[in-house]
């Protein structure tokens, strides 16, 4: 095994890929970051909120309303350096720390090319079936709904990832490992990762 290497996760919405890293990180004894793992790095690193939200998976209504009405919005924020230095100076401070599983945050494109690290890119998917059926454990909303709101979910997660980077969101080619939890269960999924990393040379 890699004595430093990062897992990083990206997901279809409720895929289960965040419930995969958790498991993944405990089994390995690594950190483990998320969404809110990596704003309180930011706020230790002194990145106010507003930059942070610029780059998040989910874009505040504020955010979208401003690429749409002015599309050059977002062009300047990232032209200027702010959010692409702001969101790698969060990614990598996690990362320098030692092997992390890191979940969404584009960190497999931030860290691909970074010297001394090794990124294990994976990605989570499910059928529409199942990702309604638990969606609808934790929301009140009818089958309709909840297939609405995944879609958007998705699409917002693509888009976004589409954005920074040339690598296509959701795309087999673009991950090291791509996994169903339709077909596979996550400790399946887990094992598999984890007998990968034990050959990883």
């Amino acid at each position: 095994m890699k004595d430093h290497y990062i897992i990083a996760i990206g997901r279809q919405f409720v895929s289960g890929g965040r419930q995969i890293g958790h498991m993944l990180a405990d089994k390995l004894g690594i950190d483990f970051y998320d969404s809110n793992n990596l704003r309180e790095e930011a706020k230790k690193l002194g990145i106010e909120d507003g930059i942070f939200d610029l780059f998040d998976e989910k874009p505040t209504r504020s955010f979208l309303f401003s690429v749409v009405m002015d599309p050059y919005a977002i062009d300047s924020a990232v032209n200027s350096g702010k959010v692409i230095e702001a969101q790698r100076k969060v990614i990598q401070a996690a990362s320098e720390k030692g092997p992390c599983v890191i979940v969404g945050r584009r960190a497999d494109k931030i860290l691909e090319d970074t010297k001394g690290k090794n990124v294990l890119s994976v990605f989570i998917a499910a059928d529409m079936e199942d990702r309604v059926a638990r969606f609808l454990e934790r929301e009140d909303m009818n089958e309709k709904q909840a297939v609405k709101f995944i879609e958007k979910k998705d699409r917002e997660r693509a888009s976004y990832y589409n954005y920074f980077f040339d690598g296509k969101w959701g795309r087999a080619d673009n991950y090291s490992m791509c996994f169903s939890t339709s077909r596979m269960t996550k400790e399946k999924i887990v094992d598999i990762i984890c007998d990968y990393l034990e050959n990883w040379e």
